[in-house]
């Protein structure tokens, strides 16, 4: 799955337990991270998929972050 498609679902990450300021999904046993920049010196998000990398100004719509 691509970061374009990832961009347009909806997802419910999971706050990274050993690395401070990630989140994470696994799919089809892939992690996927989503880190959390110095904003607003750097942009909002930064979506880690493998190689496909995206920096990101605002949350999707379809997407929540879990703070357990």
């Amino acid at each position: 799955m691509t970061n374009e498609e990832l961009i347009s679902l909806t997802i419910f990450w999971k706050e990274h337990p050993e690395i401070a300021g990630y989140y994470y999904i696994e799919e089809n046993d892939k992690i996927i991270l989503l880190r959390i920049n110095n904003f607003p010196d750097e942009p909002l998000y930064t979506l880690i998929n493998g190689l496909d990398i995206t920096d990101l100004e605002d949350k999707p719509t379809g997407w929540s972050l879990s703070h357990d």
